[in-house]
């Protein structure tokens, strides 16, 4: 071999070893000095989160701390279960590092973190913001085992199976405070159903002791199917959750199906509209006095706020019962 020719494979030989070295040292810390047991994210503070950002590709939820408590913004600003807020936090808090596993992204997949080349939307980017807007954390979710979930850290290669659970749900409804009211049967005096084939269902019971509600515009020769075929119309307001919500627009009279009216003893009146959209969806709408939502209010009774504000998609069972018709309770020729 020449001299020169020495001197040239020298060179090189120096560059690369320069190279890798400088390699390392640049390395995040995260793929470099890991210990067993070590917590993830080292100064997260939940006081100090304003934001937080669930995305699996095909669906993002964004997740906002305001003046009154925490909202979700891609749902019109509705309010969100501070305690599902408070209970991810902690399991984000509380992960630690447990074992170290692949660092080849052709296996990422077997772990549910190959986010955002994920076409099934398994794998989720979980990122949590300061109130300042800086990042906090931010990390892919992958698959969960018994006692640990499986996570790697934004651009970073090494994937970990760590200690601590965490769930951080995709769905919104797992986050949405979904229920409207708790009314308890006994409450109600009285149900006024009008419906826009033009009949009326009216029933009521003078007081709360009384066991069954009687149907005040019985048609006379008529006999209802039992003593307690009207009791069911009770519990409409009763554990009252939405199946999805919107802000309210203007509803014309020709997507009307019911209008209802609800008594209660406590002089509470509570007034509804359901309604019918283009894909034959069923929602509605509620108007309510300020006297009564005072009330309902101080009593724990309703729990969401501004509630003329929402319009409410209905679940199938709550829509059935909305929906019941005088000839429904009563006797068939």
């Amino acid at each position: 071999m020449s001299k020169r020719s020495f001197l040239y494979l020298l060179f090189i030989s120096s560059a690369l070893l320069v190279i890798a070295i400088i390699s390392v040292l640049i390395q995040p810390r995260f793929e470099t000095k890991i210990n067993k047991g070590e917590n993830i994210f080292k100064d997260f503070n939940s006081d100090n989160i304003r934001k937080i950002k669930v995305n699996n590709g095909l669906n993002e939820l964004v997740i906002n701390k305001d003046s009154l408590g925490w909202v979700m913004q891609n749902k019109y600003n509705y309010k969100v279960k501070d305690d599902v807020v408070r209970e991810n936090l902690i399991q984000v808090n509380q992960l630690r590092f447990f074992e170290k596993k692949t660092e080849d992204p052709s296996l990422y997949s077997r772990l549910n973190l190959h986010y955002p080349n994920d076409e099934e939307g398994n794998s989720k980017l979980i990122s949590i913001f300061s109130q300042d807007n800086e990042v906090l954390s931010e990390f892919i979710l992958g698959k969960t085992k018994k006692s640990g979930v499986y996570i790697r850290k934004k651009n970073h290669q090494n994937t970990w199976l760590t200690n601590g659970i965490l769930s951080m749900s995709i769905e919104q409804n797992d986050w949405l405070e979904t229920k409207i009211f708790d009314i308890k049967n006994e409450s109600i005096k009285k149900i006024e159903l009008n419906h826009s084939n033009d009949t009326k269902l009216i029933v009521s019971k003078k007081t709360r002791e009384e066991e069954n509600f009687i149907i005040n515009n019985l048609p006379k020769g008529e006999t209802p199917k039992s003593d307690l075929i009207a009791n069911f119309l009770s519990y409409f307001l009763s554990n009252l959750v939405f199946d999805d919500v919107m802000a309210r627009q203007e509803t014309s009279k020709e997507n009307f199906v019911t209008k209802a009216k609800f008594e209660l003893f406590d002089n509470i009146v509570i007034n509804a509209l359901v309604y019918q959209d283009s894909d034959k969806k069923k929602w509605i709408d509620f108007d309510i006095d300020s006297d009564s939502i005072k009330k309902l209010k101080a009593n724990n009774l309703i729990v969401v706020e501004d509630i003329e504000k929402w319009s409410y998609k209905l679940p199938k069972t709550k829509y059935n019962t909305i929906n019941t018709k005088l000839n429904d309770l009563l006797v068939e020729d």
